[in-house]
């Protein structure tokens, strides 16, 4: 089955100082990593809410090779959610309602850098399985994203609000969850300091 992909890229990253998803990584935009990987998942659609760097994302397609014009893999579609600085869980809200279909959903964020493709295609396989499940990453002694969500759980993705993003909602309804062990998920960039210590784990 199909999934559309939404990655989280909203905020105004205020403890890095600016926008972290453009910052170079191994060679390419921050956000550039998450469009790879997701793109191997051959979905039906990728979608990236963006909100305060909205505009500077934008001029930055070709870069981050969102519209590669020698595959036919499917278009990066851009969201902009003004009400950003509402918080994380009003951005996921904002992306889901805009997927008004019958295909799960994929949720990660922009800042991941350890996350690969072979993570999500563990996390799909997994998910096929079982898909009346939610199958999460599963690192760190905790659950969070990436994480597939049926297209049931939508209208409790709907939900979501200020700080309460996917990660409540795994704690909210874990009967129906199924973790993947995927330890590349705990890493994400919040400051410099992230960015230059985690740059030194790159093989």
């Amino acid at each position: 089955m199909k999934l559309d992909c939404l990655i989280l890229a909203a905020g105004n990253a205020s403890r890095f100082g600016g926008c972290k998803l453009l910052a170079e990584w191994n060679g390419k935009p921050l956000l550039a990593h998450s469009i790879a990987a997701a793109r191997k998942l051959e979905p039906a659609g990728i979608y990236i809410v963006g909100g305060a760097f909205y505009s500077q994302l934008q001029q930055a397609l070709p870069v981050l090779d969102a519209f590669p014009k020698k595959t036919a893999g499917c278009a990066i579609q851009f969201l902009e959610f003004r009400a950003w600085n509402l918080g994380l869980g009003h951005s996921l809200a904002f992306g889901i309602k805009q997927l008004q279909n019958a295909n799960p959903v994929l949720v990660l964020l922009g800042d991941q850098p350890f996350i690969s493709a072979q993570d999500l295609q563990r996390l799909y396989r997994a998910w096929c399985e079982h898909p009346k499940k939610i199958a999460c990453a599963s690192f760190a002694d905790t659950l969070g994203v990436p994480a597939i969500f049926p297209a049931v759980f939508k209208a409790r993705l709907y939900e979501c609000r200020g700080d309460r993003g996917a990660k409540y909602l795994l704690q909210r309804y874990a009967d129906h969850v199924m973790p993947v062990a995927m330890p590349s998920a705990e890493f994400d960039i919040d400051t410099p300091a992230d960015f230059m210590e985690y740059s030194k784990k790159i093989i």
